[in-house]
């Protein structure tokens, strides 16, 4: 099974250069797929990809973030040949870009432009794939396969055939064509037994760190003293952000059935919230890898694709994500079904709505947690979503692929029924 993995690219500009860095920006958004610089449906397997510039801030204590440059992409695959074909792909135009950052080779030739984005790679903290192992090239075979199956259905006279005689004249169409022939093979996909190895996989660890908590409930109790004693600490933010800013991201969004989210924060200062924050993170990645991996993340089966990853040096983490109806939506998913999962995380940020022993409280601050969302979002310079998902939700390629699942193998007359109203 081919999985997905997340590119994160994280490069400081020069100083004096972000205006020059937004300008060729803005003249990429017109044109994300096909642009001068880097033209990401030129590049294979790109599921949604992304430019971001983080503007230069400033924290307490006088410490300074300066502009940094962001690529992102949610790929097929190994990153390595991703970077090959980036470095390929974007010749002269993406030199030109990335001359703007710090330590850029000069001359740039495509050896060089690669050696210097493999230099700025940040792993991943957390990666949350909707469907694991569901490629590009499946996605868009499954959605070929459905709009054909169903323009043959609506231009045949099926009265009087039985659901068993529908099906297999369905599959003989499918068999009879090149382009679609392949999706009479089931996807390759995780075995049937990884979520209960991941439910085992899980409910060990929660065991081993009930029994450890036990055995050294001192250093228990204490944790659990300076967790309280930074929550009632806490300052939060409670910044609703100004009407310019927020017009200006609303600018980006609901243009389609799919939005995105690029966001920014500060990490809580001192070592305790990165004690807490770490093993948040890996066991939320681990989750999304072991359990939640076949079309929701706890309860919300919006997202496409979201990422966590902490950069400089541990100071502060962004969040990005892919997902299906407004943002509005979006926020009151997660508000409603997993506001504790939120929490978990993004309660060690600095300015989030007080919580009550990590899980309570926080997000389930409506209008608190709205306001924290769009305080600590950035606007997404350039977006890439590829032409495959257009139309589809992550409910509609769930639903694309029960059909093609279900040109394969043996039904009954009510299974081949309910297949059939899938169409």
């Amino acid at each position: 099974m081919r999985g997905q993995s997340a590119l994160n690219l994280v490069m400081t500009l020069k100083p004096g250069h972000e205006a020059e860095v937004w300008a060729r920006l803005e003249a990429m958004r017109g044109d994300p797929g096909g642009n001068a610089v880097l033209p990401f449906a030129r590049l294979e397997g790109v599921h949604f990809a992304r430019l971001v510039l983080l503007p230069e801030a400033f924290r307490r204590g006088g410490r300074r973030y300066p502009p940094q440059l962001v690529l992102a992409a949610n790929i097929d695959g190994e990153i390595a040949p991703c970077l090959a074909a980036i470095a390929a792909a974007g010749g002269a135009g993406l030199s030109e870009l990335l001359r703007h950052c710090e330590d850029f080779p000069d001359p740039a030739d495509p050896a060089r432009v690669h050696d210097f984005l493999d230099a700025h790679r940040l792993p991943v903290r957390a990666f949350y794939v909707n469907t694991l192992g569901r490629t590009l090239a499946q996605v868009a075979l499954e959605g070929r396969l459905h709009d054909a199956l169903r323009d043959y259905l609506d231009t045949h006279d099926w009265r009087g055939q039985s659901p068993q005689a529908v099906r297999r004249a369905l599959i003989r169409f499918v068999a009879g064509r090149d382009d679609l022939r392949e999706a009479l093979s089931p996807a390759e996909g995780p075995s049937r037994w990884r979520r209960l190895q991941g439910g085992g996989l899980l409910g060990a660890i929660a065991l081993a760190g009930l029994v450890l908590a036990l055995l050294l409930w001192p250093l228990t109790l204490l944790a659990l003293v300076l967790l309280r004693g930074h929550e009632i600490a806490n300052a939060p933010h409670n910044r609703r952000p100004r009407d310019a800013q927020v017009r200006r991201l609303e600018a980006d969004e609901d243009h389609g059935l799919h939005n995105q989210l690029s966001a920014v924060g500060r990490i809580q200062a001192g070592p305790f919230r990165r004690l807490v924050l770490y093993p948040a993170l890996w066991l939320l990645h681990l989750a999304s890898a072991w359990v939640f991996y076949r079309g929701k993340l706890a309860e919300v089966d919006t997202i496409h694709f979201a990422r966590w990853v902490i950069l400089d040096g541990g100071q502060r983490v962004y969040f990005f994500s892919n997902f299906d109806g407004s943002p509005e939506s979006y926020q009151d998913d997660f508000i409603e079904r997993v506001a504790f999962g939120l929490n978990l995380v993004f309660s060690n940020g600095e300015g989030w709505p007080r919580t009550r022993w990590l899980l309570f409280g926080g997000a389930s601050d409506e209008q608190a947690f709205k306001a924290y969302y769009r305080d600590h979002q950035v606007p997404t310079a350039v977006w890439y979503r590829a032409p495959a998902y257009a139309g589809r939700s992550a409910v509609n390629l769930a639903n694309q692929a029960a059909v093609r699942a279900g040109l394969a193998g043996e039904m009954s007359e009510a299974q081949c029924r309910a297949w059939l109203r899938r169409l």
